[in-house]
């Protein structure tokens, strides 16, 4: 085990670190599209982003840590990742996620459309549906007014069930009976 890395090895660490913070920063773009993607606002849900953001980071270095350092805590390897990640989202960031932004844009604009094209078709439906409901109900009472029983129709003036009791059709479905 080394008290004191080599200047080499510092060095060697130091640029591994900044190209991580590099990696980093271009972690955190594809974070940035896939939530714009998801929600439309690159401000929505941002502290969920960043809290998500920071658990990889936090990982990342950690695991960096223990490969290339021994698991030695070393301020050159953060200084390093915040120098990746300042030159990533002072030089490239906006390069990369300006233009996807864009096509984002157009793609949901596409989409909106294509949606507001079946909204349309869906209520024509509807209204098509709530037509022949209508249409169907009112044949449904046309045919239930002249299905319905008729008061005048007789077919049994009286009926024995039983010994005792005799029904009496009255032809207006009520068949009140009587005792003997």
């Amino acid at each position: 085990m080394q008290y004191m890395p080599s200047l080499v090895f510092q060095a060697v660490c130091f640029l591994y670190s900044a190209g991580l913070g590099f990696t980093l920063g271009i972690i955190y773009d594809l974070f940035r599209m896939l939530f714009y993607l998801l929600t439309g606002s690159d401000k929505k849900f941002l502290v969920f982003r960043d809290i998500i953001f920071l658990s990889v980071c936090l990982a990342a270095t950690f695991i960096f840590l223990l490969v290339m350092c021994d698991g030695q805590l070393l301020t050159y390897v953060f200084i390093g990742e915040a120098l990746g990640l300042w030159v990533y989202f002072y030089s490239l960031s906006d390069f990369f996620f300006l233009p996807v932004k864009r096509l984002i844009k157009h793609i949901r604009r596409q989409f909106t459309k294509i949606k507001m094209l079946f909204i349309k078709i869906k209520t024509r439906f509807a209204v098509i549906r709530e037509k022949i409901y209508k249409n169907l109900h009112i044949c449904g009472n046309f045919l239930r007014k002249h299905l319905h029983i008729r008061h005048n129709i007789v077919y049994n003036l009286c009926v024995k069930l039983c010994p005792s009791i005799i029904f009496k059709n009255r032809g207006d479905g009520s068949g009140k009976s009587e005792e003997k």
